[in-house]
């Protein structure tokens, strides 16, 4: 049963009230308060109190004839006009308060690690942190040899078992002319690789996930993970864009 008229007006956010000063006004056209307090049963002052509150609101007009001020609904199409234009001010309060809650999140903790024994912990605590069926996102450098650097193959391969064990997904991004240096054993089932388009170089290796993003070089033993949620966002937004852009180099092994 389709909703009356006097609900779907107090949808809009019209008090009970309001809706039926409004729709008396309707009936009536061009009135007067005392007019509207007569169908309405309400005191003149209340119901010119209303009026004035709803010609505020836009959806009531007044005027003065005769000395007399009278009151008639505007065109009913204005309240679509009423309800964008509330739209527009919602969107745009959105935007600014999405920018005001980033600015207002906590300050971005930091961990660095220079030894080789601090960067393979690092690797071995991320893949404990991470839920099943976790992602990770990451950039690399396969040429650079980063990892071979810092850990055996032994190792690399029980930390990979470990990661598709928990089923966690890696997209990675590597740069054009360095596909010939991915281990055959890194592409694991859950594991994707795109070739960033030429001229795009990238000598490190960069980790998104969670919350967190991480900077690491095994040729300078070196490594950064910095907490922070919107500047993980923030980097995963450019690795998405250009995810969208690169070629696929293997599809995932099933």
């Amino acid at each position: 049963m389709p909703s009356s008229l006097k609900v779907l007006l107090e949808h809009l956010g019209l008090s009970k009230r309001e809706a039926d000063v409004y729709l008396a006004s309707l009936r009536l056209g061009e009135s007067a308060a005392q007019d509207v307090a007569h169908a309405t049963g309400l005191t003149r002052t209340t119901a010119a109190s209303v009026l004035d509150r709803l010609a505020t609101q836009g959806f009531v007009s007044v005027h003065r004839k005769a000395g007399k001020r009278l009151y008639w609904i505007e065109d009913p199409h204005i309240l679509v006009e009423h309800e964008r234009a509330r739209l527009t001010v919602v969107e745009e309060l959105a935007g600014r308060l999405h920018s005001e809650y980033h600015q207002a999140d906590k300050k971005p903790d930091a961990e660095i690690l220079d030894a080789r024994e601090g960067i393979v912990n690092l690797m071995v605590r991320v893949i404990d942190e991470l839920p099943e069926g976790a992602e990770i996102r990451t950039i690399e450098s396969p040429s650079a040899k980063h990892y071979q650097a810092v850990m055996s193959d032994e190792l690399f391969q029980a930390l990979t078992k470990r990661k598709a064990s928990k089923g966690i997904r890696t997209r990675s991004l590597v740069p054009a002319g360095s596909q010939s240096a991915i281990r055959a054993g890194s592409l694991q089932k859950g594991v994707e690789v795109r070739v960033l388009p030429p001229g795009i170089l990238f000598e490190s290796s960069m980790w998104l996930f969670g919350s967190s993003l991480v900077l690491f070089s095994g040729t300078h033993t070196f490594a950064v993970r910095v907490n922070h949620r919107h500047m993980n966002e923030s980097m995963g937004s450019v690795f998405d864009h250009f995810w969208e852009q690169s070629q696929a180099h293997a599809a995932p092994l099933r």
